[in-house]
């Protein structure tokens, strides 16, 4: 999960680093914004289950804590 979640946030550096730095978006137009869209979407879409996964971890730590 911890892979999925650092592959998510290296495409998101990714696309930013595409459009701050290379200026895809101006060398290549409307296709470079869609590789540069392309390239946050799948990051994020691969960061959506961090929350849950964070959320799991709190509630294990919680209960153990609780239990103890």
């Amino acid at each position: 999960m911890k892979i999925i979640i650092g592959i998510g946030l290296l495409l998101v550096i990714a696309a930013i680093c595409l459009a701050v730095f290379a200026k895809l978006h101006i060398s290549m137009g409307v296709r470079g914004v869609m590789i540069i869209t392309a390239t946050a979407g799948a990051g994020l879409i691969l960061l959506l289950p961090s929350k849950l996964f964070l959320t799991l971890l709190l509630m294990k730590q919680n209960k153990k804590n609780n239990d103890v």
